[in-house]
């Protein structure tokens, strides 16, 4: 579908007005077909979520934005620069991976809501509903992965090992960072891999990122 504003039907007064950000395809138009079917909703642009759509953004002026991420890396980076177009706008990230980590960095971004992919149409429209209010909210399936996180089981030398590790270093060079001996590194690294489970350290590594232990 094109980079337009999207057009609700004229027998209708939608009280909120809102955007749908996320790569073109099937995902994008069946969240915003949803989105427009509600009749206390008008979903006044569907677009990427890139630069230059960020300018024309402003102008639609939503209420409210749904952006579709992917990945927590594109969360710290899409979600500061909608805040710098549109300020005061609300925006509700959709995701496939409702992980605790996720959950964590959204609210440290001040987005107000997560809700993952696969909830039922009606549970999105209540969190957007919710949000429209100015209340924070989250739907039931991410907030099960947030409760279903056990307390972190590292000590502090394996997440600042695992950290480090993370970034795709060998052990040698994790152990010249960090002024620890070769062996040392190893054994943190296997311990690691015992706690979160895997079937190797980068393996391990993503577990513990997902868990939010490091």
């Amino acid at each position: 579908m094109s980079d337009t504003p999207r057009q609700s039907p004229p027998d209708r007064t939608p009280a909120v007005r809102v955007a749908v950000l996320g790569e073109p395809g099937l995902c994008r138009t069946l969240v915003a077909g949803v989105v427009a079917a509600a009749s206390d909703f008008e979903v006044v642009r569907e677009c990427g979520a890139g630069p230059d759509d960020m300018c024309r953004l402003a102008g639609s002026r939503p209420d409210l934005v749904l952006v579709d991420l992917t990945a927590e890396n594109e969360m710290s980076t899409v979600v500061p620069a909608l805040r710098a177009a549109v300020p005061d706008c609300a925006v509700v990230v959709l995701t496939d991976r409702p992980t605790a980590r996720v959950l964590r960095s959204a609210l440290r971004l001040r987005a107000r809501a997560v809700v993952a992919k696969d909830v039922p149409p009606e549970e999105m429209l209540a969190r957007l509903r919710a949000v429209a209010e100015g209340r924070r909210t989250t739907d039931p399936v991410t907030a099960l992965a947030a409760l279903d996180t056990v307390v972190n089981p590292l000590t502090d030398r394996e997440r600042e090992v695992a950290a480090v590790a993370a970034k795709g270093l060998p052990s040698r060079e994790i152990a010249a960072l960090l002024h620890l001996a070769p062996g040392t590194v190893r054994n943190h690294l296997s311990s690691l891999l015992r706690k979160a489970g895997g079937r190797n350290r980068w393996e391990a590594v993503q577990r513990a990122q997902d868990a939010g232990w490091i």
